[in-house]
């Protein structure tokens, strides 16, 4: 009996040993509102800060496209579809969205998650 207790333990501390460390996510979003009544816009979210390289899993909404924005706020990516950003790796840093918007529908959101 005291056997198999053993085994079974080892069994257990290997799976464990031999299973991967998680990864941690972070999420950014992005919103725009255009006020063209007068001449304005909104823009407002949560930045991306990746403490190290990491790469896109997740992206909601974002349904006219959208940008990833550098902390000088230069394009690195852009999107016409979202999903098409999943997958994408990013180095480490401080990045911001910027949801594209149509000449209907004048205010428009997006969120990422990128696991690292």
């Amino acid at each position: 009996m005291r056997l198999i207790q053993t085994i079974s333990m080892a069994a257990t501390i290997a799976a464990a040993l031999a299973a991967p460390a998680s990864a941690e996510t972070v999420t950014a979003t992005g919103s725009l509102i255009m006020k063209d009544k007068y001449g304005t816009s909104e823009a407002w979210g949560r930045t991306l800060k990746l403490p190290e390289g990491g790469k896109v899993v997740r992206v909601m909404d974002g349904t006219y496209g959208f940008s990833i924005l550098d902390a000088k706020g230069d394009a690195i990516a852009d999107f016409l579809l979202p999903q098409e950003a999943v997958g994408l790796e990013l180095a480490a840093g401080e990045y911001t969205l910027s949801p594209y918007v149509c000449a209907r529908h004048r205010h428009h959101h997006v969120e990422v998650t990128v696991e690292y």
